[in-house]
């Protein structure tokens, strides 16, 4: 009967053990999602959004059979193409120096070069 009450008593340690567990992952969760989206709405970045391009120079190459241009300017500021990423396979997030482009080209700030 004693191995019994021991068993018993170790079972209920055990099930006690992951209800706090449970508890303590709930809580590193929620605080993941507050700091993602505290994250969001920050200074140093912004969610992705297709740019519109107001003028694009020197093409370079083809993706998705668009063309790809060594440099852009979007909202009156100067970008050079870095690299392809299709908008799925990207984060919610992008630094404010970048901009995407459909089909899925990622643009980053930069000075024109002088001719």
């Amino acid at each position: 009967m004693e191995m019994v009450a021991i068993e018993l008593i170790l079972w209920l340690g055990f099930g006690l053990l992951l209800w706090a567990l449970k508890d303590s992952l709930q809580k590193i969760e929620s605080d993941l999602r507050h700091y993602r989206l505290g994250r969001l709405g920050s200074d140093t970045t912004h969610r992705i959004q297709m740019a519109k391009p107001q003028r694009l120079m020197e093409p370079m190459g083809q993706y998705l059979d668009q063309p790809i241009y060594r440099y852009a300017v979007i909202d009156g500021r100067h970008y050079r193409f870095d690299h392809v990423c299709p908008k799925e396979l990207t984060t919610t997030q992008l630094p404010q120096t970048q901009r995407w482009i459909a089909p899925g080209l990622i643009y980053t700030e930069a000075p024109l070069p002088v001719a």
